[in-house]
């Protein structure tokens, strides 16, 4: 089930020497680079926020559901001697974590981003194939990054990136386009996995992110629209340094479950309030005439 002969053989036909460009491809599928991803398309794509912030409910959703799954099912890594770079081994080898997070944010941004932009250009799904084939190359470099560095076998990340789009499909259906009842759901799938894992750090993010999600999210509508591709830079200055300062005393909360889980709330309610702060700014220049972001 995990195939491991075959993996053996994707990760003989990849050079050694390119073992830095398969680490540098796999942090495409890392949590905290698909949040800063997530976050950018939000400060940045004012025409597009309530898809945006759908998908990165599904994000907080799909952290708690996984850590669910693989705390139950409970299968090693690899051997660390196959290791490519530095890791440690643990109990949360299947399904891999990393192509199914990609799966769920990128698959998702093809679901929510793609086919509402073309819904809303008089445009069928059928002409989203470029972003179909995009998505899914960026799933499955992630995927094959994790069975050549060694920190997964095949068939995890078969599973894991099929589980992460059956996931979006449901959230798709479930969800019904509303941000607050993406939210609303990955709180509920958070309250198993912060049981079943004994308060995992993935669990309380799950929490803490669809808490403040969920709280974020009734502002969207007053959202004022982006001004100036400067509004834009100071959007995304602004509120990636507060998250930045936010996400710098984690460490002295980490003890204390209930102070980490109110941390991700701020930090992801953070996120959804900075574009009404910035947009009460009264500053000349970035009401100018620079072309508004869409």
């Amino acid at each position: 089930m995990r195939l491991i002969d075959e993996s053996a053989a994707v990760r003989e036909a990849f050079p050694a020497e390119y073992t830095d460009v398969a680490a540098a491809v796999t942090e495409l599928g890392d949590p905290s680079v698909l949040m800063l991803v997530l976050a950018v398309l939000f400060w940045i794509r004012s025409a597009e926020r309530r898809e945006t912030a759908l998908v990165i409910s599904y994000a907080f959703a799909g952290v708690a559901f996984l850590v669910t799954l693989e705390t139950i099912l409970n299968v090693p890594r690899p051997p660390e001697e196959l290791f490519r770079i530095p890791q440690e081994p643990d109990d949360y080898g299947f399904p891999s974590g990393h192509a199914f997070a990609a799966a769920v944010v990128y698959g998702g941004l093809c679901s929510t981003f793609g086919f509402a932009r073309g819904e809303r250009e008089g445009r069928s799904r059928g002409r989203t194939t470029l972003a179909v084939v995009g998505s899914a190359l960026l799933i499955a470099l992630v995927s094959l990054s994790r069975v050549v560095l060694g920190v997964h076998y095949l068939g995890d990340v078969i599973v894991g990136a099929a589980l992460g789009i059956a996931f979006v499909l449901a959230m798709d259906r479930a969800t019904d386009g509303s941000p607050k009842r993406g939210f609303a759901i990955g709180v509920l799938l958070s309250i198993p996995a912060v049981a079943v894992s004994a308060g995992a750090a993935n669990a309380l993010l799950g929490l803490g992110g669809a808490i403040g999600g969920g709280l974020g999210s009734s502002r969207l509508p007053a959202l004022p629209a982006l001004r100036s591709r400067l509004e834009a830079a100071v959007l995304t200055a602004v509120g990636g340094g507060v998250v930045a300062a936010l996400t710098a005393i984690e460490a002295a909360v980490a003890a204390f479950a209930p102070a980490v889980v109110v941390l991700y709330a701020a930090i992801v309610c953070w996120l959804f309030l900075v574009p009404a702060i910035v947009g009460r700014l009264e500053i000349g220049i970035l009401e100018g005439s620079a072309r508004p972001s869409r």
